[in-house]
């Protein structure tokens, strides 16, 4: 967003955590990256992130203050830094308009404070605050009711709303009675056609192969019914599991490595840890088939980032959970097809068809340009025209 914003003409600053990366971001004309206690040497699970050449890359479950703090972890260990960080710029350089994005839903508030200084201010969701939380609700009362204050506070201060699906949007229309403008996530046509070889050696030219690129088991979609599906296709029909090939690349819970790294499925099942991000586009447009997990009707809101850097590939996308977000623009743009999330026999099914068969796909190519980012940028930029102006 920041590249093709600055592209349009506008001076992108931003502030986020040293937890989050480091170095430089395209179109950026500065980047703050503030203390964060998750990014000290006070975050003992920091150091036990482990990536094993050649096998999947994992991390702890999460930490249990993330059932405690409301409305997240990030209102201690970064906001104040934020805060901070944020009074600095506005005394040296105002800014015409901020944008908080969560999650973290903590950023938010961040947004609130500047608000009542007088900035306009955009608060866009990425994920649901109230709505489809990844790990359910709050199990106090209390919990409940002081994030749902939150909630209301941010969604009724800011100046404009902007959701990145069509539930998220939705449902906050339906229970605010604002209106929420839809920007999605997008693709970098700049990386369609990069091209390189460093995939080839992750997949084998002999087996048809199916890549799921991203992390797994963090919050709630696991690939346990992907796996019992493929354990019925090499018992029903070993000639197609002989075929066959899923490489998972990116950060998994142990939970989800162990699952992933079961013996019995080793002749189909790889998981080759976390890539560079110019392997991973390269692995995704080297795949025969692009994998999309998702928890089916539990949360329809969900469309991540790489399923539009799947779009882009011209590849064919599987989404396991045919009510969902994710789904829905699949089959619209034509880019591939959806089955059950939860029903191993029935993904065994869509395997064994997509495999024998293929699939003969014509993409609608209107459809997947408006997920590019020239075009979400421009569509980002008339919102902040129009916030500046009210």
């Amino acid at each position: 967003m920041a590249k093709y914003l600055s592209r349009l003409g506008y001076r992108v600053t931003v502030l986020t955590s040293r937890f989050s990366g480091e170095g430089s971001i395209e179109g950026a004309e500065a980047v703050v990256r503030t203390s964060d206690l998750l990014a000290s040497s006070l975050n003992w699970r920091r150091r036990l992130v482990k990536t094993p050449t050649g096998r999947a890359a994992t991390t702890s479950p999460p930490s249990r203050l993330e059932w405690v703090i409301v409305p997240d972890v990030s209102l201690v260990s970064w906001l104040p830094f934020a805060l901070a960080a944020a009074g600095g710029m506005r005394r040296r350089d105002c800014p015409d308009c901020v944008v908080t994005t969560s999650p973290p839903q903590s950023a938010h508030l961040l947004g609130l404070r500047l608000s009542r200084l007088g900035i306009p201010w955009i608060a866009e969701f990425r994920d649901g605050w109230r709505f489809e939380r990844p790990r359910g609700d709050w199990p106090l009362r209390a919990q409940r009711g002081l994030d749902a204050r939150l909630e209301r506070a941010v969604v009724r201060r800011a100046d404009a709303l902007v959701a990145v699906t069509r539930p998220i949007a939705e449902d906050l229309e339906r229970r605010f009675g604002r209106r929420v403008a839809l920007i999605t996530n997008a693709f970098d046509p700049e990386d369609v056609d990069c091209g390189g070889s460093a995939a080839d050696s992750l997949l084998d030219p002999e087996r048809f192969s199916i890549v799921h690129t991203g992390s797994m088991g963090f919050t709630g979609a696991t690939a346990r019914p992907l796996v019992d599906a493929l354990a019925l296709v090499r018992d029903e029909a070993p000639e197609v599991g002989a075929r066959l090939e899923v490489v998972f690349a990116g950060l998994l819970s142990t939970d989800e490595a162990a699952l992933l790294e079961r013996s019995d499925l080793a002749g189909i099942v790889r998981c080759v840890g976390s890539l560079e991000r110019s392997t991973v586009l390269e692995l995704q447009r080297a795949a025969d088939l692009l994998l999309v997990v998702t928890e089916g009707p539990r949360r329809t809101s969900v469309a991540t980032g790489k399923l539009f850097e799947y779009l882009a590939t011209n590849r064919p996308i599987l989404v396991l959970g045919s009510e969902t977000e994710a789904a829905r623009i699949v089959l619209s743009a034509r880019r591939g097809i959806a089955t059950s999330a939860d029903d191993p026999r029935v993904i065994a099914g869509a395997l064994r068809t997509v495999i024998g068969k293929g699939l003969s796909l014509i993409a609608d190519q209107d459809e997947v340009d408006r997920y590019s980012w020239p075009r979400v940028a421009a569509a980002y930029a008339a919102l902040v025209d129009e916030v500046c102006a009210g």
